[in-house]
């Protein structure tokens, strides 16, 4: 799978993104974010230096895109 949502389910702002994927019928994988674990948040840490949630990265295109806005346009853009 080419795109990979990395999330936590009780954050609403990843909602958004979740939504636009699901409507659209773009297969992607899940990643959920445990920011209490360390080995998790350091893997999440290194897509998103700054800790913005949710990130999609998309491995067909080399690209790592934080932020549920972003994201959609990404989304809107790249697979419409």
């Amino acid at each position: 799978m080419s795109l990979t949502m990395h999330l936590h389910p009780l954050a609403s702002f990843c909602w958004k993104p979740l939504i636009a994927l699901y409507e659209n019928g773009t297969p992607f994988d899940v990643v959920i974010v445990d920011l209490g674990n360390e080995q998790s948040r350091a893997a999440f840490l290194r897509l998103s230096p700054a800790g913005k949630m949710p990130v999609l990265r998309d491995e067909a295109r080399g690209q790592t895109v934080p932020e549920s806005t972003i994201v959609i346009e990404y989304l809107a853009v790249h697979y419409p």
